[in-house]
């Protein structure tokens, strides 16, 4: 199937029905997760002459998830520039610029940030009512300093923009930002008066991540306990549970306390089979408490086959400093 699409683009009969068609290949394959097949799927169809901007946007979303920024960034500048109209694009410009601006110096990274406010900006002028678009403009604009373009009042102004067509989402952004401001006063209200919030794992995860920030991990695995308790009733509820199970483990590893809640937690999670990109963490913290614990031989019947299996470099020399 590559070489015929390969040679079709080759030959000038790259049909609109053959494009829809890898089109529909490559969201099958982001969906698994399956970036690597589907940069092999694109690669041939792209060069420096391409014009076509869901081909460059295709692969420079591609490029983004494999972590190949810099590639990412020219991809997608030339498909934003193809097709400046597509909202999707500059998002995905923008999240590339945002990645570039966390690894350059520091003056390419104040162009880079500047580059990410920017499309961030313009796909929410494209598409205003995107609460994903609207989202990210906000923690932009609340977490990069006034150099950057940062603006903590126009943060919070766009989760009230977003409550207006989405009010769960937009309570949500407003109390994830009114925690990054440190304005628990405020978080604290919007709670008391957000009741649909208050049967949600969100908030009580959002809670327990700025908890776990400053290291006063008690209060953490309170939180996510809480969050962990609250209904799975839709898709983003249930990750939120999960990734709360997570890091109710982690907290009580890293914080050394409430070991038992946390193994309890971590085995849950990893029943769960859900949230693949965080299994291999969670397999370890679970290690680094049965050892806490005394489980010596629980502890290596985990880490020793992740020390052996795991491709994360990082993750490896953790296992070794406890084996």
């Amino acid at each position: 199937m590559f070489r015929l699409f390969s040679a079709a683009l080759l030959c000038g009969s790259f049909t609109l029905a053959a494009q829809q068609d890898v089109q529909q290949q490559v969201q099958t394959l982001w969906q698994q997760q399956a970036y690597q097949e589907a940069k092999s799927l694109l690669t041939p169809l792209v060069n420096a002459k391409t014009k076509d901007a869901a081909l460059l946007a295709a692969l420079g979303r591609t490029e983004l998830s494999l972590g190949n920024v810099e590639l990412a960034e020219k991809l997608l500048a030339r498909a934003v520039k193809n097709a400046p109209e597509q909202a999707q694009y500059q998002f995905w410009y923008g999240q590339a610029n945002c990645d570039s601006a966390q690894k350059a110096s520091m003056f390419s990274a104040l162009s880079a940030a500047k580059r990410c406010a920017k499309a961030f900006a313009t796909a929410v002028e494209l598409a205003p009512d995107n609460a994903q678009y609207l989202q990210a403009l906000a923690k932009y604009y609340a977490q990069a300093p006034g150099i950057a373009g940062g603006d903590k009042a126009q943060a919070l102004q766009l989760s009230k923009q977003l409550q207006l067509t989405s009010p769960l989402q937009g309570q949500l952004l407003e109390l994830e930002l009114l925690l990054q401001l440190d304005d628990p006063a405020a978080a604290q209200a919007l709670l008391a008066k957000a009741t649909t919030l208050q049967t949600r794992p969100e908030p009580y995860f959002l809670q327990g991540v700025k908890f776990a920030q400053s290291r006063d991990y008690e209060a953490a695995i309170e939180q996510f306990a809480k969050a962990s308790a609250q209904p799975a009733v839709d898709k983003e509820a249930s990750r939120s549970r999960l990734l709360s199970l997570y890091q109710l483990g982690r907290a009580a590893a890293v914080g050394k306390t409430a070991e038992q809640q946390g193994i309890r937690a971590l085995e849950r999670f990893l029943e769960a089979e859900g949230l693949p990109e965080f299994r291999e963490w969670a397999q370890f913290r679970l290690g680094q408490l049965y050892l806490a614990t005394e489980q010596r031989s629980a502890a290596e019947a985990i880490l020793k086959p992740l020390q052996n299996s795991s491709k994360d470099s990082t993750l490896v020399t953790e296992i070794k400093k406890i084996l």
